[in-house]
């Protein structure tokens, strides 16, 4: 498996609100890429291994990054942080040029409950 490196955005203003997601422990993250530069092993992956994902709001396709790993709570959620590279590669994944959002916090039921009120 291929993988292009990309580098994590944060605010100093807030803080970090991933919940311990791995943009709060990593500056660099690694995104799957059949045309990436680095070789990942995928029977042995890094814990910054991300993928791009998408959901479909508003009629179009907004991207974002989330961690390959299972999810322990309701799912991955945006973090509050954001990752870019000046990489072509990069772009052309996403169709767009400049940072995209990490959705690398989970909660748990209990606590999506309770901030969802």
């Amino acid at each position: 498996m291929k993988a292009l490196s990309v580098l994590v955005y944060r605010s100093a203003a807030i803080g970090d609100c991933t919940n311990g997601g791995i943009s709060s422990r990593f500056k660099e993250l690694l995104v799957e890429c059949e045309e990436g530069y680095i070789n990942v092993d995928p029977a042995n992956p890094p814990e910054n291994l991300v993928r791009l994902a998408y959901r479909r709001i508003g009629g179009r396709d907004v991207y974002h990054l989330e961690p390959t790993a299972k999810a322990t709570g309701v799912g991955w959620m945006m973090g509050g942080n954001y990752a870019a590279t000046s990489d072509s590669r990069f772009g052309e994944m996403t169709g767009i040029y400049g940072a995209i959002a990490i959705h690398d916090r989970t909660e748990s039921q209990e606590l999506y409950d309770l901030m969802s009120r």
